[in-house]
């Protein structure tokens, strides 16, 4: 027999759109709609968890204080959609959890070009002290927002989905008074989004070195 509370659950991970947000949307509300356009924006559907997860600027944080051999590469690039054609086969799973054959997944890289010297000074310097001293909200966006190609379900739900290929986590934003970051994840690579607030909204500045993990 299934509870009430399990009952709601499937109900509310099937449904994708009940309870959706609607204008005006606040900041946190604003940062996670502009990353589900970033992911979106070359005409892919994506699936994405319908609750915000994980600290924004851990990954940059722990990075940024590298050895300086592994910061080097580490750059400030102009924005592009988050792809991963590294998609691990169950088979590969198997072998990696059970047999201990750990599978190779690529390093992911960026396409686009980096951005200027100063842009990438301010980004670190904003990351860094956000990282250290912002405060995150956990978001909501079941709906996604009424974002076109955007399926936002509950999680259990974006794992088994076979409607898109592309399944993402969007971590909880963070932001201050011209500035907000937000990552992102899909399979086992990564990236984070830097924002700048333009016109009672957010746009999209700059995307840090995707990482592997």
């Amino acid at each position: 027999m299934i509870s009430a509370g399990i009952a709601a659950g499937i109900a509310f991970g099937i449904g994708g759109c009940a309870g959706t947000p609607q204008p005006p949307y606040d900041d946190s509300q604003k940062l996670v709609r502009a990353t589900l356009k970033i992911l979106t924006d070359d005409g892919n559907a994506i699936c994405v968890d319908n609750r915000t997860n994980g600290k924004p600027l851990a990954i940059f944080a722990t990075m940024a204080v590298a050895p300086a051999p592994s910061r080097r590469p580490l750059a400030w690039h102009t924005v592009a959609p988050l792809r991963s054609s590294a998609a691990l086969t169950t088979r590969q799973i198997y072998q990696d959890t059970i047999v201990n054959k750990p599978a190779h997944i690529p390093d992911p890289t960026n396409t686009t070009p980096t951005l200027a010297y100063l842009d990438q000074q301010r980004l670190n310097n904003a990351a860094m002290v956000q990282s250290r001293t912002g405060q995150t909200k956990t978001v909501d966006l079941p709906g996604g927002f009424n974002v076109p190609r955007v399926d936002a379900r509950w999680w259990p739900f974006v794992r088994l989905s076979r409607k898109c290929y592309l399944k993402y986590v969007v971590s909880d934003p963070v932001w201050s008074d011209d500035l907000g970051f937000v990552t992102v994840n899909i399979e086992h690579w990564g990236t984070t989004y830097a924002f700048q607030r333009r016109d009672k909204d957010w746009v999209p500045v700059g995307q840090w070195s995707n990482w592997l993990f």
